[in-house]
């Protein structure tokens, strides 16, 4: 047999060859290129879930604790309605600061036992801090005057001397004064003011500024 007759025998094998070959090669990478494609659908996929789940606790989650910064709240003024009326944050005018000073005899075994103390009042409610703030009398400034020497009269040498005793003594004045002030609900068929709120928590703060025992 002639090397003629042979060769047209081997070009169709080449050629099969050839295209099984490429076949192979195109196959290839249409898996990869799909693969690579569920890849990427699902990285989106898992980024759209992760963001709606971030957005879903965004929503969820508190955006303060109000018993923090309400009633409980030592330093602020909470609900202070308008704060050019209640004294609020941000208000134009600076809030009043009541001035007491007392001498009061102290319980013991000495008999002139005496403590000297000034206590300075701060106010939310700057129209009361300004009923009681001046040096002119008024009904307000009286009760509170009442108050604080109760609160102060019949403590003993020991309870004025400690510490924790004293700050017990701020939250109780406080308290007290909180209470005696605190806005009253409109009566029956009166309609609560919105531009002249009252503050919930009438008394800011009570600091004890000078505090001496003599004995």
């Amino acid at each position: 047999m002639s090397e003629e007759a042979v060769g047209p025998k081997k070009s169709p094998m080449k050629l099969i060859i050839i295209i099984v070959a490429a076949l192979a090669v195109l196959g290839g990478g249409g898996f990869g290129a799909m693969l690579f494609m569920k890849k990427r659908a699902a990285a989106k996929a898992a980024m759209a879930e992760q963001a709606k789940a971030q957005e879903t606790q965004g929503q969820e989650t508190p955006t303060g604790d109000t018993s923090s910064h309400g009633d409980d709240d030592s330093e602020g003024c909470g609900d202070a309605g308008d704060p050019k009326e209640g004294g609020g944050h941000g208000g134009a005018e600076a809030s009043p600061v009541m001035v007491l000073t007392r001498t009061v005899n102290l319980t013991g075994p000495r008999r002139n036992a005496f403590l000297r103390c000034e206590l300075n009042i701060l106010f939310c409610d700057t129209e009361l801090g300004k009923l009681v703030a001046g040096d002119k009398p008024s009904p307000e400034k009286s009760l509170i005057q009442s108050i604080v020497l109760a609160s102060l009269s019949g403590k003993s040498v020991e309870e004025a001397s400690d510490a924790e005793s004293r700050e017990s003594l701020q939250k109780e004045i406080k308290d007290k004064l909180n209470e005696e002030f605190k806005p009253h609900p409109p009566r029956a068929g009166e309609k609560a003011d919105p531009k002249h709120k009252k503050p919930k928590r009438p008394i800011k703060n009570v600091l004890i500024v000078d505090w001496a025992i003599q004995q």
